[in-house]
């Protein structure tokens, strides 16, 4: 059977075009992964929990009198001092009273001197047939009516003073107010806030420890700490684990000191990394080497260019590490990056490690 030269030229150049792609599938070099060696180092078991920073004094501010609002001096964002003026309330009523109190007070006084002036002379004639002694006992009974008259005047300007000075709402410590919750020719009513008030200067972690971890933990305990927002870490130590569990997730509220000079800020997402028991040496295996697959734990590990897959169990987890219990050996190279497609037997390139993610150092490796 002869071919047409149409169907000779189609097959010709299916051949021209399919030759090149095996060439080039051959010649095509090994991926390139990155490794890292398996370690055996003195290291301290830990566990990572999440936390935030919260503050110790925050509180919105709020009016204990009825009033109208004449001047908000302030906005939110501004930092104030401990007593700055934070609102000023329309005084006018009660300094009308005030006033009114005053006049009182004065006819209070004036009638407690003239019923003194009666006393006084009424018991230098109690000896004489001048005056009666039911007349002096009037006289001190007078005297002493006055007199508490004249003291419940003054109590009652006290406290119309007290409510005065109320119309003037002050910071009762320093910080940044964070809402405005009043504004001028508003009504304010008792009880009702003005302002929330937070200190910037006064915060601390708050951290969820499972309760089985709780119970090893003593106030004073430190851990180290991440801070997002910063990219910094430092060391917070520990000054309560509350006495009262979540029924769901088993944990218990626990309370960091946080470092004077850390600069945070309140809300900030942070992660603690907590020491459990004492150091011990013990292999070491990056977490970016472990693939998990149902319930194994599988590492890839090249070995002369060669992967292998090794089925490892694995220990508690180390800051960026898991220790190794079983499946692996010191000195071994495991690939970190470029694991996600290799299969055992798989010829390689390899490039060695040069950081670590996240940045977070190992307790007691080096």
């Amino acid at each position: 059977m002869r071919l047409t030269p149409c169907i000779f030229t189609i097959i010709t150049t299916i051949s021209l075009l399919t030759i090149p792609f095996h060439e080039a599938s051959a010649a095509r070099p090994a991926p390139l992964v990155v490794v890292a060696e398996v370690l055996e180092k003195p290291a301290r078991p830990n566990r990572a929990i999440p936390g935030s920073v919260i503050p110790l004094l925050e509180a919105t501010i709020a009016s204990q009198i009825n009033g109208l609002v004449l001047n908000t001096p302030f906005q939110t964002g501004d930092k104030v001092k401990k007593g700055a003026t934070l609102v000023v309330v329309d005084k006018l009523d009660i300094l009308r009273q005030k006033q009114i109190q005053q006049t009182i007070i004065a006819e209070a006084k004036a009638n407690l001197t003239h019923a003194r002036n009666n006393l006084a002379r009424d018991k230098k004639l109690k000896n004489t047939p001048a005056i009666s002694r039911q007349r002096l006992d009037d006289r001190i009974t007078e005297e002493e009516v006055r007199s508490a008259i004249l003291e419940q005047a003054k109590t009652k300007l006290m406290q119309i003073n007290d409510m005065l000075n109320r119309h003037t709402i002050t910071a009762p410590f320093s910080g940044v107010i964070t809402k405005k919750l009043i504004q001028q020719g508003e009504w304010l009513k008792e009880g009702q806030g003005v302002v929330t008030l937070l200190d910037p200067n006064q915060l601390e972690v708050q951290a969820l420890i499972p309760t089985n971890m709780a119970s090893t933990l003593k106030e004073g305990a430190t851990a180290n700490v991440y801070f997002t927002k910063q990219g910094v870490e430092d060391t917070i130590t520990l000054r309560t684990i509350l006495p009262r569990q979540n029924s769901v997730s088993r944990n218990q509220p626990s309370y960091w000191k946080i470092n004077k000079t850390s600069k945070t800020i309140a809300g900030e997402e942070v992660a603690l990394t907590i020491p459990l028991g004492a150091n011990a040496t013990m292999l070491l295996v990056l977490k970016d080497a472990v693939i998990r697959k149902g319930n194994k734990n599988l590492v890839f590990i090249v070995d002369d260019d060669t992967i292998k897959m090794a089925d490892v169990q694995l220990g508690p987890s180390i800051n960026t590490y898991f220790q190794v219990i079983k499946g692996l050996k010191a000195g071994q190279k495991v690939v970190v990056r470029g694991n996600e497609r290799l299969r055992p037997g798989q010829k390689v390139r390899t490039t060695q490690l040069t950081g670590s993610s996240p940045s977070t150092k190992i307790d007691g490796v080096k």
